[in-house]
């Protein structure tokens, strides 16, 4: 009994990370689709495209390997923050999305696992050619749960930012 749980657990991380149990590659393309419909199969994708960009930023020649790896992403709350209209008049309509969504990482580091999440706020924008990323920041959870999460930052240039810009430009390309 304790087996079959194990080799449950470990096939979905395995699925999950890699995302080989997945039907599709990436969803099927609906251009004008309502992000309701396509933030559950890119938060799928986002382990699997996460740790490529993780992999092509390693430096091989280093002697210690201390990257992490995703694990898991949560499914995505659209719940928006109310955010609009507060420091200025807009002369454009606001047409930015919000999704906040977690990730469990792990990293290698001394012969050592440490698993930890890191808490994520993306924004997106539909544009003529689909939808792209405007920003997204991050805060990495706090090992010590009585204390707040650490403060955000810019992550659009991290691994969850860059695997995010690839995989919609992957979803995006089918549009075209």
């Amino acid at each position: 009994m304790m087996f079959n749980r194990s080799f449950a657990i470990y096939f979905t991380l395995i699925c999950g990370s890699f995302g080989i149990c997945s039907t599709k590659a990436i969803a099927q393309p609906q251009c004008n689709a309502p992000l309701t419909e396509i933030v559950p199969q890119l938060l799928e994708d986002l382990p699997s495209y996460g740790n490529r960009v993780i992999q092509r930023a390693r430096n091989l020649d280093r002697t210690e390997d201390s990257f992490s790896y995703i694990v898991i992403a949560s499914p995505g709350n659209l719940t928006p923050l109310p955010l609009k209209n507060r420091q200025y008049t807009p002369t454009v309509p606001d047409t930015t999305e919000q999704i906040f969504f977690t990730t469990l990482e792990t990293q290698y580091n001394n012969s050592q696992k440490i698993s930890f999440e890191n808490y994520y706020w993306l924004f997106l924008t539909p544009t003529k050619n689909g939808w792209a990323i405007a920003n997204v920041v991050s805060s990495l959870a706090n090992p010590d749960p009585s204390q707040p999460a650490n403060p955000p930052r810019d992550a659009f240039r991290g691994s969850v930012g860059q695997a995010t810009k690839l995989w919609l430009r992957d979803f995006n390309a089918k549009c075209q």
